[in-house]
């Protein structure tokens, strides 16, 4: 079966098809997104443990840009924003004997991507010790730009030292994109700092100037109730502005022709004016490559597991890692962070009764068998917060896998760009940067320039269709 044509289609319905497929629609152009999962939202995505609503997904964005927040109030979503409590999370690094000795220290301030501003305070001295806080702060100057550009991790260990790349550094990568240090590079991480950095010459310098005034990991707020609903809100109003959205709809196909762009799935085949592809990356370099689906992604890319816990403890009512904890990659542990949910967010903790608690663990998709009971959880808690918890203690797990979670730019430049001049544009985390502060106000410009409302990213649609109301 074949349709069409229609203005737009977007092949993934993760927030930021759905953010345009709002914003196209709320226009008035006709809108149909393709999802091959079972539901909307991607990595925004609702669990449930003992009937309790959680994030199995992102659970919250960093503040650094208003483009999450842009979002709700253009659409009038009835969202609200919080912060988290002020209690901060812990960084867990192996100690002396590398196997039972654990070094559990609040998250220094002033630190970028585990760059601190001040190498010799005494919070970043806790963790990497004061032999290496006195090689960070005698980082060598630059006077030229690196090329080609390191590994974070290269790049770290060289201006700042061994220790520091590995105990601050590679941990907070690990733990944030669920990616080594040695596998990402900064320019893509965290292009400011490293606007800053070569600008300076030096990564403590860099960081100064871009690092917030509070404790690392604070600058970032979430929705009460969780971020789920952020999702679910932007395609109920992008349904309610006329988006057809389907879901279990894999796409296997997209081609440009003399007269716009054709999209294939297992239904038959779909003609618009545009087309985004806002998948994950393995998926997008799949479709954009001429084969493969969307509804899977690079066998090669490390998977995310994410296993969520309701806890009855007693002793962790004092909350032993503030909320949460990222895992060095010496600890003997199968996960790479710890959330304490309730901890974190005050609508969790108002959820729960007695000394009910709600912890999420993340692992690569290979350590998770680590992870697969009730005993398992409990270790794995009792290891990172330092209280004791017991198997019949976990009262409820959940989990999800999250198989094409890592981003990484599916195509080059160049073809991005030709694809652009035959109508086919990306959007999402493969291409704007991980994170919804960066995803969200870059798959909003992708909208602007389809609609012809700004220059960002592609030429305006002129042959749009109007669509028809009754």
């Amino acid at each position: 079966m074949s349709e069409g044509p229609v203005d737009l289609v977007v092949v993934g319905a993760g927030i930021a098809g759905l953010a345009i497929a709002a914003d196209a629609a709320a226009a008035g152009r006709t809108v149909i997104a393709l999802e091959a999962a079972d539901r909307a939202g991607g990595l925004l995505r609702r669990g449930e443990l003992d009937g309790i609503p959680l994030d199995l997904g992102a659970e919250s964005f960093a503040t650094r840009t208003t483009g999450v927040a842009e979002l709700i109030s253009d659409l009038s979503l009835d969202l609200q924003i919080v912060s988290p409590a002020p209690g901060g999370a812990h960084l867990v690094v192996a100690g002396a004997d590398g196997e039972t000795d654990v070094v559990r220290a609040p998250l220094p301030k002033r630190t970028v991507l585990g760059i601190p501003a001040d190498p010799l305070a005494d919070d970043v001295v806790g963790i990497i010790g004061p032999d290496a806080a006195a090689r960070a702060a005698a980082e060598p100057r630059r006077d030229a730009p690196i090329t080609p550009e390191p590994s974070l991790l290269d790049l770290a260990a060289a201006q700042c030292g061994d220790v520091l790349a590995r105990r601050l550094v590679d941990s907070l990568c690990r733990s944030v994109y669920s990616l080594p240090a040695s596998e990402a590079r900064l320019s893509r991480l965290h292009p400011a700092l490293w606007r800053e950095f070569c600008a300076r010459g030096s990564l403590i310098e860099a960081a100064g100037a871009v690092a917030a005034p509070t404790r690392a990991g604070a600058a970032v707020a979430g929705i009460a109730g969780g971020m789920w609903r952020l999702a679910e809100a932007v395609a109920d109003t992008a349904r309610a502005n006329g988006a057809d959205i389907r879901l279990r709809t894999p796409v296997t196909a997209v081609e440009a022709d003399a007269t716009g762009v054709v999209v294939t799935t297992a239904d038959g085949t779909l003609r618009a004016s545009r087309v985004v592809v806002a998948t994950g990356s393995s998926a997008a370099r799949a479709l954009l490559g001429g084969g493969g689906s969307t509804g899977g992604g690079d066998p090669t890319a490390p998977a995310v597991r994410v296993v969520a816990a309701l806890v009855d403890s007693a002793d962790l009512d004092e909350h032993p890692v503030g909320s949460g904890a990222i895992v060095g990659a010496d600890v003997p542990t199968a996960a790479k962070a710890l959330t304490h949910v309730d901890a974190k967010w005050p609508w969790m903790a108002a959820a729960l009764s007695g000394s009910r608690h709600v912890v999420r663990l993340s692992a690569r998709d290979a350590d998770a068998p680590g992870l697969d009971s009730a005993a398992d959880v409990a270790r794995e808690i009792s290891l990172l917060t330092g209280v004791e918890v017991a198997a019949d203690q976990v009262v409820a797990v959940t989990s999800a896998r999250w198989a094409d979670a890592v981003a990484a730019r599916p195509i080059d430049a160049d073809r991005e760009r030709d694809l652009a001049t035959h109508g086919i544009l990306l959007a999402g985390a493969a291409v704007a940067g991980t994170g919804l502060a960066s995803v969200v106000p870059h798959a909003r410009s992708v909208a602007r320039a389809l609609l012809g409302a700004g220059p960002d990213h592609t030429t305006p649609i002129t042959t749009f269709h109007t669509r028809r109301t009754a």
